[in-house]
């Protein structure tokens, strides 16, 4: 029950969006000049023009409106929540509180240009969305160029880095050239980290629902860690539940990469003890099947401030953090955006110097059978005599294909730009060519679209785009051109090699 004298002060009533009155559901203020089926612009002419272009349950106030009623002006708030065909008014007497009649004045005239502004505002708004998209744009391509211009000269690091410990060398020699791969590999998950969280902020991020084995992804996980874990003072151990459907649909190269962020993540930091990774069931209805990734560790821990954090875009607890242990900040941010995307969580508990304890929690959509499709997985193709057409205009780039080639025993030909290239491909013949798109001359791209112009039996062979621009725009534009497939740089000997085999 409200008051009396409260219901003197206010008045509450429901229109249509044409402002004409439907109800009037409570208080007394002014409600001889209000009468269900009239317009309420005739007490209310200031609503004109306002009323339809209201936002969609969004509360909007009008300060400073002056009504007239028993022939006496009473200043008012007006405020208004419009629904989808009708429009809640609720007007408050603020008599005693406007004392100021030129600012009354004011406000009254300035309603007549609400609409305007209004108009204004969103001509401005679109115009910096285009600014912002713009900004975008240009940061994105700016990243794509940086993550060519770095992976060059990476890819050449990590081949020679990998021929020098192929050779016989001494211990020294060998342990140099270990930290030279170490530093290379870490500096190329700062370019892929960076480059994935680019695609996450702009919206193209794709997930893929396969038939996974989340028993499988984590099995691997754990066997790839203790294989690059050298500190025997730290144990790592699995545990998955019974309950865990064999099959479920998901991305497993995204939870792969969820799961060893988080990994890498605690294997820096623990010194002593054990790292756990503990697969849950959690719940599941009709469709979908909920299931939680538990990381815990008994490393150098955080304190709570640290820990709120710790998924902020490049955030290192401790500034020698990177200068130790690499890295750029920017896991653990990538795994929660990734989780974002999949209707996922994650959170941490953490007590310093005792341990940290992640939780991802995914839902799963369930898979139709629980029996996973055999991939056949074809023996390793001879190489040896086929002839085989590389153009690089990287002479170290050059040196490390003919290495890895070489030792395979194949027809090499090396050319260093797509001029040359194209004069080969019209003379002599081939069973497969490496282009790299970035060339003097004639680039990659280009070669591909005078295929016209090749010897006929070169037209119909596998052409492999070598380049350091791997994003799903590039690739899906090399092959819309030609290419059969892309080798991204950096590769090692044993990725270059194998997929050479895919198609030869």
């Amino acid at each position: 029950m409200i008051p009396a004298k409260i219901e003197d002060v206010f008045l509450q009533l429901t229109t249509n969006s044409f402002g004409v009155i439907k109800s009037i559901n409570a208080g007394r203020f002014a409600k001889e000049e209000f009468t269900i089926e009239a317009s309420i612009y005739e007490s209310c002419p200031f609503l004109e023009g306002i009323l339809e272009s209201l936002p969609l349950k969004e509360s909007f106030l009008l300060e400073g409106m002056v009504i007239v009623s028993k022939e006496n002006e009473y200043n008012v708030d007006v405020e208004l929540f419009k629904e989808e065909n009708t429009v809640v008014v609720l007007i408050h007497n603020r008599t005693n509180v406007y004392k100021i009649v030129d600012q009354l004045n004011q406000n009254r005239n300035d309603i007549f240009f609400i609409k305007r502004e209004l108009a204004e505002k969103n001509i401005e708004l679109d115009k910096l969305r285009k600014i912002a998209d713009k900004a975008n744009e240009e940061k994105s391509r700016f990243l794509a160029m940086m993550s060519h211009e770095v992976r060059n000269p990476l890819n050449v690091i990590l081949g020679y880095a990998e021929m020098i410990s192929k050779e016989e060398i001494n211990k020294n020699v060998q342990e140099y050239s270990k930290l030279l791969s170490i530093s290379g590999k870490n500096l190329k998950v700062i370019v892929d980290d960076i480059l994935d969280l680019s695609r996450i902020e702009a919206g193209k991020l794709e997930l893929v629902n396969s038939e996974i084995s989340i028993k499988e992804i984590a099995e691997n996980c754990i066997a790839n860690y203790k294989l690059q874990n050298k500190n025997e003072e730290v144990e790592l151990v699995l545990s998955v539940s019974k309950k865990i459907p064999n099959i479920v649909l998901g991305d497993d190269v995204r939870i792969n990469q969820i799961l060893s962020n988080l990994m890498s993540n605690s294997l820096k930091f623990t010194q002593k003890g054990e790292i756990a990774l503990d697969v849950r069931f959690v719940s599941e209805d009709e469709n979908n099947v909920n299931l939680a990734f538990e990381i815990k560790d008994t490393g150098r821990g955080m304190t709570k401030e640290q820990s709120s954090k710790i998924f902020n875009e490049y955030q290192q607890n401790k500034k020698s953090d990177n200068r130790v242990f690499g890295g750029a900040g920017l896991g653990l941010s990538i795994v929660k955006r990734l989780l974002n995307a999949m209707s996922g969580t994650v959170s941490v508990e953490s007590e310093l110097d005792k341990g940290t304890s992640f939780t991802v929690q995914i839902p799963f959509l369930k898979a139709k059978s629980q029996i996973k499709k055999k991939v056949i997985i074809s023996e390793k193709k001879s190489l040896t005599g086929k002839r085989i057409l590389v153009a690089d205009d990287d002479a170290l780039n050059q040196t490390i294909v003919a290495h890895i080639l070489k030792k395979e025993d194949v027809k090499l030909t090396l050319v260093k730009d797509g001029l040359e290239a194209l004069n080969k491909l019209k003379s002599d013949v081939f069973d497969l060519v490496l282009l790299d798109i970035h060339m003097p001359n004639i680039t990659g791209e280009q070669l591909m679209q005078q295929k016209k112009d090749f010897n006929r039996a070169n037209i119909i062979i596998p052409f492999l785009a070598l380049t350091a621009n791997t994003t799903p725009e590039d690739i899906e534009r090399y092959k819309n051109i030609g290419f059969v497939d892309v080798i991204s740089k950096p590769y090692t000997a044993v990725e270059f090699v194998g997929k050479i085999g895919e198609y030869i």
